[in-house]
């Protein structure tokens, strides 16, 4: 917790303070250190002083006891002197240093070294220096025979450590305070100055002044910087300019595709509307003309017995007639798939949803494509793999997807699949596994399976466009406008499946639509909004 805190803490203090707090503690430290050294020195100096004196005290002592005993002259020179001596065996300076801490540190140098002769102890009583010296006397081998040991107060030794620290204090104090100023001068001058300039110059940046410019004169790295900003701020002046130029180009041709979008929409509503109108207009004529063609037909075929032989002249009528009923049937499925698209991308087909066996659906459709097989060759049949469930579907929109699949198969496989074989095309409907999500609705499948020439794959994506054919190769003969698997991809998504497409040149194709079982109502509204946001910008008139 304390280092974040701290953290924190060292983030929010500014540049100033830290160069302040750095360089000051800093230069504290130096000062503590550099004055320890003199503040030691002076103090080894007085006590060396008192050394000495302790050790003429001593000596004078030690003669004195040596000529007029223990309470004779020596001891009223020491009480005159302001000390106490005493000389000690060393025995008896063993047995009083066990309670004596001092005396026995002092004890333990003189008995460690044979030719140390003297130790000395100082401490502090209050304000008075407090000394202790012991002497050693020692015969011709180093032997230790005696000691004299000597106490005194010192108020002069006191007097002159407080005067030198008193002295070492101000002095640091005044050095300390001058190498602050000095430090905070330099580092303002030469540091915190330079960097809030190139602050407050980057915040009017950022407000929006690009017009601004650094004027730093330290003739160091800061004027670099100074410098590389200007620079910066200058190409950023100049790329600004530019992307308001690139802009302003920009607005205009925006204006212009605006304008060219209005122009599209207005003519995609007037495509569609004359596709409508064209195709019911057309669609009315062309039911008369195939009515009348198949009369013509019946006629025709009644007026010839069949015993009777046929004249030139009535197979040329009934072949015309059946070019005019030909021609006018495919050209009415045409305008029924311009009319599909017109309503598909209007959004205006409607579903008429029921419950259909998908069994019962194969055998009619290949029923209804028999006999397009049979003219071109093929061979077709139905393959129902397991029980199929009955499917919520729409048929008539169920059947026109399939039946394009089955077309368009018979149509390219012709009277020989790829390789020379015979022609085939096989419709299979078959049950999906379900998903593993929970949500996986259960599906089927129903495929249109054919040995024909194939697609392939960079084409599989083209098939599904508008209007759009494969380029080169034997489909290019059929003829068509290209509508019926764009179609049947808009259809398939209305009743909400799926189409896919497995094909390769060579190895014939398969086209799939896969269905739900169920119909979900709720992505049908979906879908029914959408259908009609796709026909309202269909009539649009104007866009925007």
């Amino acid at each position: 917790m304390l280092p974040k805190v701290l953290t924190s803490w060292v983030n929010r203090v500014s540049l100033a303070d830290k160069c302040l707090i750095l360089f000051g503690g800093a230069v504290v430290l130096i000062v503590l250190v550099a004055l320890s050294v003199p503040w030691l020195r002076m103090g080894a100096l007085v006590d060396g002083g008192q050394l000495e004196l302790s050790r003429n005290l001593a000596k004078v002592w030690a003669r004195a006891s040596s000529a007029g005993g223990p309470d004779g002259v020596a001891g009223g020179m020491a009480r005159a002197a302001g000390f106490e001596a005493e000389r000690l065996t060393p025995e008896e300076a063993e047995l009083r240093a066990k309670a004596d801490a001092p005396l026995r540190r002092m004890l333990k140098r003189l008995r460690t070294d044979d030719a140390r002769l003297e130790a000395q102890q100082a401490r502090w009583d209050g304000a008075t220096r407090v000394y202790r010296y012991l002497g050693a006397e020692r015969d011709d081998g180093g032997e230790l025979i005696s000691v004299v040991h000597l106490s005194r107060r010192s108020n002069d030794a006191a007097g002159q450590l407080v005067v030198n620290t008193a002295y070492l204090l101000s002095a640091g104090s005044l050095v300390l305070g001058l190498a602050l100023v000095v430090f905070y001068q330099i580092t303002h001058r030469i540091i915190l100055s330079p960097v809030r300039s190139l602050r407050e110059t980057a915040e009017r940046v950022r407000s929006g002044e690009l017009d601004v410019r650094s004027e730093i004169e330290t003739g160091d790295e800061f004027q670099e910087l100074a410098e590389t900003f200007n620079s910066m701020l200058e190409h950023l002046s100049a790329s600004n300019d530019q992307l308001r130029s690139i802009n302003a180009a920009m607005d205009v041709k925006l204006n212009e595709l605006a304008e060219a979008n209005s122009v599209l929409f207005e003519t995609n509503a007037l495509k569609s509307e004359f596709l409508a109108n064209v195709s019911h207009e057309l669609r009315t004529p062309l039911n008369s003309i195939i009515g009348f063609a198949e009369l013509l037909l019946e006629i025709a075929r009644a007026e010839q017995p069949e015993s009777a032989p046929q004249t030139p002249e009535v197979v040329k009528r009934t072949r015309y007639l059946q070019n005019i009923h030909s021609a006018s049937r495919n050209l009415l499925a045409l305008i029924e798939d311009l009319l599909t698209m017109a309503r598909l991308e209007a959004g205006r087909v409607d579903l008429h949803l029921e419950r259909i066996s998908v069994r019962d659906a194969c055998d009619g459709l290949v029923a209804l494509i028999q006999p397009q097989a049979d003219r071109n060759g093929v061979l077709v049949r139905g393959e129902i793999v397991g029980e199929l469930p009955l499917l919520e579907t729409d048929p008539r929109r169920f059947q026109q997807i399939v039946f394009n699949f089955l077309s368009n198969a018979v149509k390219f496989t012709g009277r020989s699949g790829s390789g020379g074989r015979q022609g085939e095309v096989v419709l299979r409907a078959e049950r999906l596994a379900p998903g593993t999500g929970d949500d996986e609705p259960e599906r089927v499948r129903v495929s249109v399976i054919d040995n024909g020439p194939g697609i392939p794959p960079e084409e599989h994506g083209r098939v599904f466009e508008k209007f759009r054919q494969l380029g080169e190769g034997p489909t290019k003969e059929f003829g068509g406008t290209g509508l019926g698997l764009a179609i049947a991809k808009e259809l398939a998504h209305l009743l909400q499946g799926d189409i896919q497409l497995v094909s390769d040149v060579g190895r014939g194709a398969m086209f799939s639509l896969i269905l739900p079982v169920a119909f979900s109502h709720a992505r049908a509204a979906e879908q029914a909004l959408e259908g009609r946001f796709r026909g309202a910008l269909a009539g649009r008139r104007r866009w925007g």
